[in-house]
């Protein structure tokens, strides 16, 4: 599970530790990560929520095969197709066994907190195989561990760069560009995550409250929080949200799109 809170003006150091830590550990478990600014706003509250998504080589405890089949799996099942996994098996089938071993190594070392050994550890992957997004993913993880956010954009640059296609890059640069009130260029990076993979639940609702709160853009929030809730049907919090948002919708004396109420 990953914690997510809506957040207005939070200090950049409240986007270490705690939520990254969780954040960081739900990725190396083949989930996506999902990391927002706590508030400084008692009233604003909590959404916890998770997604079955693979990061490359970041889940090879089982084989990566199998790991990357089982994530396709539950994919195509419950969403739409998420080009990057549907790229990943290609990619992993290449690797040399040293490589993934080196990968587990460095991912106990994240687990342990040893981040600049960690880093270092997956600077050779990087080294042997440069086109393994995942690792620069991983190492904008540690940087973001140790408040190094301009470090950490820079692994995401070079993640994006290695690979355009991989969602959770965009998702991470994204909830950074928010926290430095950067509002539009993180509306754009949840926008190319979704073009990406269509049904990313993390980047939905992310994205519902930036527009909501942020960016002004009532009637597109509405339609982003119903796209969450339609993976995310028990998820009371976002319910909430979004009839709040609708009471807003209402006062403000916007016309819903036709057909819809």
């Amino acid at each position: 599970m990953m914690l997510l809170k809506r957040f207005i003006k939070a200090p950049l150091i409240c986007m270490t530790r705690k939520s990254l830590w969780l954040s960081f550990f739900a990725l190396i478990q083949g989930c996506s990560n999902t990391q927002v600014a706590e508030s400084q706003n008692d009233n604003i509250t909590e959404l916890e929520s998770d997604s079955a998504a693979l990061v490359e080589l970041v889940d090879t405890t089982n084989g990566a095969q199998a790991s990357i089949e089982s994530s396709l799996q539950t994919s195509s099942a419950t969403s739409q197709v998420n080009a990057y996994e549907a790229e990943a098996k290609q990619k992993l089938a290449n690797v040399p066994t040293s490589v993934l071993e080196q990968y587990q190594q460095a991912i106990a070392l994240m687990k342990q907190q040893e981040w600049q050994q960690a880093d270092a550890m997956f600077s050779v992957i990087i080294n042997a195989e440069p086109q393994l997004s995942g690792a620069y993913v991983n190492q904008a993880i540690i940087a973001l561990n140790q408040n190094q956010l301009d470090k950490a954009n820079g692994h995401l640059a070079n993640a994006i760069s290695a690979n355009p296609t991989n969602p959770y890059a965009h998702q991470i640069k994204a909830n950074i560009a928010k926290t430095q009130g950067k509002f539009e260029q993180a509306e754009q990076g949840y926008l190319t995550a979704l073009e990406i993979w269509p049904n990313y639940p993390e980047a939905q609702v992310n994205l519902a409250v930036l527009l909501e709160l942020y960016r002004g853009k009532l009637l597109d929030a509405r339609h982003y929080y119903q796209s969450y809730l339609r993976l995310k049907p028990d998820d009371q919090l976002a319910q909430r949200w979004l009839a709040g948002l609708e009471i807003k919708i209402q006062r403000a004396g916007l016309t819903l799109p036709e057909g819809e109420s």
